[in-house]
Protein backbone atom coordinates (compact mmCIF):
# COMPACT_ATOMS: atom_id res chain seq x y z
CA UNK A 1 0.00 0.00 0.00
CA UNK A 2 1.21 3.50 -0.84
CA UNK A 3 0.59 4.92 2.65
CA UNK A 4 2.57 2.16 4.47
CA UNK A 5 6.38 2.17 4.72
CA UNK A 6 8.71 -0.85 4.66
CA UNK A 7 8.31 -1.30 8.44
CA UNK A 8 4.55 -1.44 8.21
CA UNK A 9 4.07 2.03 9.68
CA UNK A 10 1.73 4.59 8.23
CA UNK A 11 3.62 7.22 6.25
CA UNK A 12 3.31 10.87 7.20
CA UNK A 13 1.34 12.77 4.60
CA UNK A 14 2.85 15.93 3.14
CA UNK A 15 -0.13 18.22 3.37
CA UNK A 16 -0.42 21.17 1.03
CA UNK A 17 -1.65 24.60 2.16
CA UNK A 18 -4.95 23.77 0.47
CA UNK A 19 -5.22 20.52 2.46
CA UNK A 20 -4.54 22.36 5.72
CA UNK A 21 -7.15 25.01 4.87
CA UNK A 22 -9.87 22.45 4.08
CA UNK A 23 -8.99 20.48 7.21
CA UNK A 24 -9.40 23.61 9.33
CA UNK A 25 -12.68 24.65 7.67
CA UNK A 26 -14.21 21.19 8.04
CA UNK A 27 -13.29 21.07 11.74
CA UNK A 28 -14.35 24.69 12.26
CA UNK A 29 -17.78 24.27 10.62
CA UNK A 30 -18.52 21.10 12.60
CA UNK A 31 -17.97 22.79 15.97
CA UNK A 32 -20.52 24.34 18.32
CA UNK A 33 -20.72 28.15 18.37
CA UNK A 34 -18.49 28.40 21.43
CA UNK A 35 -15.82 25.99 20.20
CA UNK A 36 -15.85 27.54 16.72
CA UNK A 37 -15.34 31.04 18.11
CA UNK A 38 -12.34 29.91 20.20
CA UNK A 39 -10.85 27.76 17.42
CA UNK A 40 -11.45 30.36 14.69
CA UNK A 41 -9.95 33.23 16.67
CA UNK A 42 -6.90 31.13 17.55
CA UNK A 43 -6.42 30.48 13.82
CA UNK A 44 -6.57 34.20 13.01
CA UNK A 45 -4.15 35.00 15.86
CA UNK A 46 -1.68 32.44 14.51
CA UNK A 47 -1.97 33.75 10.95
CA UNK A 48 -1.19 37.29 12.11
CA UNK A 49 1.81 35.90 14.00
CA UNK A 50 3.03 34.17 10.84
CA UNK A 51 2.62 37.35 8.78
CA UNK A 52 4.53 39.49 11.27
CA UNK A 53 7.28 36.88 11.71
CA UNK A 54 7.78 36.75 7.95
CA UNK A 55 7.65 40.55 7.56
CA UNK A 56 9.94 41.62 10.40
CA UNK A 57 13.73 41.49 10.29
CA UNK A 58 14.66 37.98 11.54
CA UNK A 59 15.87 37.63 15.13
CA UNK A 60 19.43 36.49 15.83
CA UNK A 61 18.47 33.96 18.52
CA UNK A 62 15.98 31.10 18.72
CA UNK A 63 13.23 33.09 20.47
CA UNK A 64 11.51 36.26 19.33
CA UNK A 65 11.39 38.79 22.18
CA UNK A 66 8.84 40.86 20.26
CA UNK A 67 6.25 38.21 19.39
CA UNK A 68 6.73 35.49 22.02
CA UNK A 69 6.59 35.09 25.80
CA UNK A 70 5.59 38.23 27.70
CA UNK A 71 6.51 40.56 24.85
CA UNK A 72 4.24 43.44 23.78
CA UNK A 73 2.96 41.79 20.59
CA UNK A 74 1.80 38.45 21.95
CA UNK A 75 -1.88 39.39 22.30
CA UNK A 76 -4.39 39.13 19.47
CA UNK A 77 -5.30 42.78 19.96
CA UNK A 78 -1.71 44.02 19.64
CA UNK A 79 -1.12 41.92 16.51
CA UNK A 80 -4.20 43.45 14.89
CA UNK A 81 -3.06 46.96 15.78
CA UNK A 82 0.51 46.55 14.57
CA UNK A 83 -0.64 44.99 11.28
CA UNK A 84 -2.87 48.02 10.77
CA UNK A 85 -0.16 50.53 11.71
CA UNK A 86 2.28 48.81 9.34
CA UNK A 87 -0.23 49.12 6.50
CA UNK A 88 -0.70 45.36 6.11
CA UNK A 89 -4.46 45.57 6.71
CA UNK A 90 -6.86 48.50 6.38
CA UNK A 91 -9.21 50.11 8.91
CA UNK A 92 -12.21 47.92 8.08
CA UNK A 93 -10.10 44.77 8.25
CA UNK A 94 -8.75 45.76 11.68
CA UNK A 95 -12.22 46.71 12.91
CA UNK A 96 -13.64 43.32 11.88
CA UNK A 97 -10.81 41.46 13.60
CA UNK A 98 -11.42 43.45 16.79
CA UNK A 99 -15.13 42.56 16.66
CA UNK A 100 -14.18 38.88 16.38
CA UNK A 101 -11.80 39.36 19.32
CA UNK A 102 -14.59 40.88 21.43
CA UNK A 103 -16.91 37.96 20.63
CA UNK A 104 -14.12 35.54 21.61
CA UNK A 105 -13.57 37.37 24.89
CA UNK A 106 -17.28 37.29 25.71
CA UNK A 107 -17.53 33.57 24.96
CA UNK A 108 -14.45 32.83 27.05
CA UNK A 109 -16.12 34.36 30.13
CA UNK A 110 -19.61 32.90 29.66
CA UNK A 111 -20.21 29.68 31.58
CA UNK A 112 -23.18 28.51 29.52
CA UNK A 113 -25.60 29.56 26.81
CA UNK A 114 -22.93 30.66 24.31
CA UNK A 115 -24.80 31.27 21.08
CA UNK A 116 -23.94 33.63 18.24
CA UNK A 117 -27.57 34.59 17.71
CA UNK A 118 -28.03 36.20 21.12
CA UNK A 119 -27.33 39.57 22.72
CA UNK A 120 -24.33 41.68 21.72
CA UNK A 121 -22.87 38.85 19.63
CA UNK A 122 -25.64 39.26 17.07
CA UNK A 123 -25.10 43.03 16.88
CA UNK A 124 -21.35 42.61 16.35
CA UNK A 125 -21.86 40.03 13.61
CA UNK A 126 -24.36 42.27 11.86
CA UNK A 127 -21.81 45.07 11.93
CA UNK A 128 -19.21 42.72 10.48
CA UNK A 129 -21.50 41.50 7.71
CA UNK A 130 -22.84 44.92 6.64
CA UNK A 131 -19.94 45.77 4.26
CA UNK A 132 -20.40 42.38 2.53
CA UNK A 133 -24.08 42.86 1.68
CA UNK A 134 -23.34 42.96 -2.06
CA UNK A 135 -20.18 40.86 -2.07
CA UNK A 136 -20.11 37.89 -4.43
CA UNK A 137 -17.13 36.48 -2.51
CA UNK A 138 -19.23 36.36 0.67
CA UNK A 139 -22.04 34.50 -1.11
CA UNK A 140 -19.64 32.07 -2.81
CA UNK A 141 -17.86 31.18 0.46
CA UNK A 142 -21.18 30.72 2.27
CA UNK A 143 -22.45 28.39 -0.45
CA UNK A 144 -19.19 26.44 -0.66
CA UNK A 145 -18.36 25.98 3.02
CA UNK A 146 -21.19 27.11 5.31
CA UNK A 147 -24.24 25.52 3.67
CA UNK A 148 -25.04 23.55 6.85
CA UNK A 149 -25.28 26.67 9.01
CA UNK A 150 -28.19 29.09 9.09
CA UNK A 151 -28.99 32.62 10.25
CA UNK A 152 -26.51 34.86 12.02
CA UNK A 153 -24.21 31.90 12.83
CA UNK A 154 -23.82 31.23 9.08
CA UNK A 155 -22.76 34.85 8.61
CA UNK A 156 -20.12 34.60 11.35
CA UNK A 157 -18.68 31.35 9.99
CA UNK A 158 -18.58 32.87 6.50
CA UNK A 159 -16.80 36.05 7.62
CA UNK A 160 -14.19 34.13 9.56
CA UNK A 161 -13.57 31.74 6.65
CA UNK A 162 -13.14 34.72 4.31
CA UNK A 163 -10.64 36.31 6.69
CA UNK A 164 -8.63 33.08 6.91
CA UNK A 165 -8.45 32.97 3.11
CA UNK A 166 -7.36 36.62 2.97
CA UNK A 167 -4.71 36.33 5.69
CA UNK A 168 -3.24 33.22 4.09
CA UNK A 169 -3.05 35.16 0.83
CA UNK A 170 -1.30 38.07 2.58
CA UNK A 171 1.18 35.65 4.17
CA UNK A 172 2.06 34.07 0.83
CA UNK A 173 2.58 37.44 -0.88
CA UNK A 174 4.13 39.67 1.77
CA UNK A 175 7.81 40.48 1.29
CA UNK A 176 10.18 40.59 4.31
CA UNK A 177 11.79 43.87 5.28
CA UNK A 178 15.22 44.23 3.72
CA UNK A 179 18.18 44.39 6.06
CA UNK A 180 20.25 46.26 3.48
CA UNK A 181 17.81 49.18 3.74
CA UNK A 182 18.42 49.60 7.46
CA UNK A 183 20.25 52.74 8.55
CA UNK A 184 23.70 51.91 9.88
CA UNK A 185 25.29 53.80 12.75
CA UNK A 186 28.75 53.31 11.31
CA UNK A 187 28.73 53.60 7.50
CA UNK A 188 30.82 51.23 5.42
CA UNK A 189 32.02 54.15 3.35
CA UNK A 190 32.75 57.47 4.98
CA UNK A 191 31.52 59.53 2.06
CA UNK A 192 31.87 63.30 1.74
CA UNK A 193 28.10 63.65 2.10
CA UNK A 194 28.06 61.74 5.39
CA UNK A 195 31.10 63.72 6.55
CA UNK A 196 29.26 66.95 5.78
CA UNK A 197 26.25 65.72 7.81
CA UNK A 198 28.47 64.89 10.79
CA UNK A 199 30.29 68.23 10.67
CA UNK A 200 27.04 70.17 10.26
CA UNK A 201 25.49 68.34 13.17
CA UNK A 202 28.47 69.05 15.40
CA UNK A 203 28.44 72.74 14.46
CA UNK A 204 24.71 73.01 15.21
CA UNK A 205 25.20 71.31 18.58
CA UNK A 206 28.15 73.64 19.33
CA UNK A 207 26.03 76.74 18.69
CA UNK A 208 23.15 75.34 20.82
CA UNK A 209 25.52 74.68 23.72
CA UNK A 210 26.64 78.31 23.62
Amino acid sequence: MKNIDSNGNKKKENKTEKDIFYEFVNEFIAESDRAAVILGTAKLDFLLYQILTKYFIPVAGSSDDLLEGDSPLTTFSSKINICYRLGIIDTQFARTLHLIRKIRNSFAHEISGCNLDTGPHMDRIREMVAPFSKSEAFKDVQRAFVDKKTGIAADYFTILTLIVIKLESIFSKIEPLLQNEMSKLIPQKYTSIYKQEVISGELEQHHEDK
